[in-house]
């Protein structure tokens, strides 16, 4: 089951590495909904809140705190955030299942943590079929689209046993 259509013509790339995922996902999003008015070479740049964070400064980067961002620039858009506790991992598949079910584009949180890397990583899920999840991890600056194959069960491990990556994000409005 494809997420939406041609979901390759709206990957970008993504101008921070470090800090960028979120507003790098909610432009991807926005994008393939075709959202009207949105200016898109500042996008990235204006709602990557940790664009000028210093090594020991937390960050500002979550889902909630760029939608409301982008909200504020763009009235007319709206992402909403669901959060997971821990031990929830199935309700969080659940979740994920109904939205690329009915094609609608989501952005998930996965924690690093089971390959070798800190922190999470912020991807869409662009495809899935019985048994995984198919997340574009991220799109390189010559346009080679890095896709992670995820087995549903090993996200609903990963959610339980592991720190952050506990929510998801999605459009509500454009």
């Amino acid at each position: 089951m494809t997420v939406f259509p041609d979901w390759q013509k709206f990957a970008v790339p993504q101008k921070r590495p470090d800090s960028g995922c979120i507003p790098t996902g909610y432009e991807f999003i926005l994008r393939a909904a075709g959202a009207k008015g949105i200016d898109w070479s500042t996008f990235q740049d204006e709602f990557d809140l940790d664009r000028e964070r210093r090594d020991r400064e937390p960050s500002r980067n979550n889902f909630k705190a760029v939608a409301s961002a982008v909200a504020a620039r763009y009235p007319h858009v709206s992402f909403q955030v669901v959060e997971f506790a821990s031990g929830r991992g199935h309700e969080k598949l659940q979740f994920i299942e109904q939205h690329v079910s009915q094609q609608e584009p989501l952005l998930i949180s996965l924690a690093l943590a089971p390959f070798g890397q800190g922190g999470w990583h912020i991807m869409p899920v662009v495809d899935m079929d019985a048994s995984e999840l198919v997340l574009l991890h991220s799109m390189q600056p010559n346009g080679v689209k890095v896709i992670w194959k995820l087995p549903k069960a090993e996200l609903v491990r990963i959610h339980d046993e592991f720190d952050g990556g506990n929510d998801v994000a999605y459009l509500e409005k454009c």
